[in-house]
């Protein structure tokens, strides 16, 4: 860089000295560059980034149980660690019907998964939080 006024240009406008006038135009914002269709790409990738995952342990136990979770279903699970992680969450057991899931919030996965009848203490432990969470193909 030859002088401070090519640095001061690529620092605008975040830095600018003072009593200097702003841009009259700005540079155009990243989205702004993108097409519609990149923009679109990017957001249908960021919906899979936050999708609910389960753990290979959580498949299993599934499997073992006879459970298959509808759409509506996985949904309404996504939803509720959605929930749970704006409240601050870790660790977290979802209730649907007689299911329970604890949930690590942070990486949005299914680490096991309960049934009433196996939760006959009624304690769980190494949660923060517990959701509620309502099933949608209940009646």
């Amino acid at each position: 860089m030859s002088d401070g006024s090519e640095l001061l240009r690529m620092l605008e406008p975040a830095v600018r000295p003072m009593g200097a006038p702003g841009r009259t135009h700005a540079p155009q914002s990243p989205m702004e560059q993108r097409g519609f269709d990149q923009l679109l790409r990017e957001a249908e990738h960021s919906d899979e980034m936050d999708a609910l995952r389960f753990s290979a342990h959580a498949i299993e136990r599934l499997e073992q149980m006879g459970v298959e979770l509808s759409e509506a279903q996985l949904e309404a699970l996504n939803a509720a660690t959605g929930e749970a992680a704006s409240k601050g969450a870790n660790d977290s057991l979802l209730m649907m019907q007689r299911l329970g899931m604890i949930v690590n919030i942070p990486n949005r996965t299914v680490v096991t998964v309960l049934t009433a009848d196996r939760m006959q203490s009624g304690v769980v432990t190494q949660i923060d939080s517990a959701v509620m969470v309502d099933d949608p193909e209940a009646i």
